[in-house]
């Protein structure tokens, strides 16, 4: 018997669950699963790494500080056919879906990346802050949201299947 499988079975029965309950779609979980399946299929050189902080299911959203909001709208409006997801102050903040990811696009004085969130099974910033300091990261914790930073600097977020102004999923 695998030592891993007791794990990947509860992590399967995990996502089943949340598929169950509408917390991930149908595509969320049938990446996840397609990535369990090739992380048991690595073989014998994955057995000794350590497992991994969080298990992402797949790319939740992308934010972006962009200097003309209304401008910035029309344009993914325009060519890449986004429609706005109604959302709090217009004025600081638009949300463009995407499929079933949102592009967060936030006023600023000067363009860039913000960050990116990846959906994670079973989300909780209180959890999450702890896996991460265990691994010696050091976590921005604000709300409901998890930050932290790659070795380039790039800011990450980890979440829920909501956020960003994600929707529910629909079956």
């Amino acid at each position: 018997m695998n030592t891993k499988e007791p794990i990947v079975r509860r992590e399967i029965i995990a996502m089943v669950d949340q598929f169950a309950a509408g917390r991930l779609s149908r595509r969320e979980l049938v990446c996840a699963l397609a990535a369990l399946v090739t992380a048991g299929n690595a073989g014998v050189s994955n057995a000794a790494q350590p497992a991994s902080t969080f298990l992402a299911l797949g790319l939740n959203h992308l934010a972006l500080r962009v200097t003309d909001l209304d401008r910035s709208q029309a344009f993914y409006e325009q060519h890449l056919g986004m429609n706005l997801i109604p959302s709090g102050d217009r004025s600081s903040l638009r949300l463009m879906a995407c499929g079933p990811h949102v592009l967060n696009l936030f006023k600023a004085a000067e363009p860039r990346m913000d960050h990116v969130c990846f959906t994670i099974p079973d989300y909780d910033p209180a959890t999450a802050l702890e896996r991460l300091q265990a691994k010696g990261v050091k976590p921005e914790v604000e709300a409901d949201r998890t930050h932290f930073f790659d070795p380039d600097g790039y800011k990450i977020q980890v979440g829920g299947p909501n956020a960003g102004g994600q929707q529910a999923p629909s079956r």
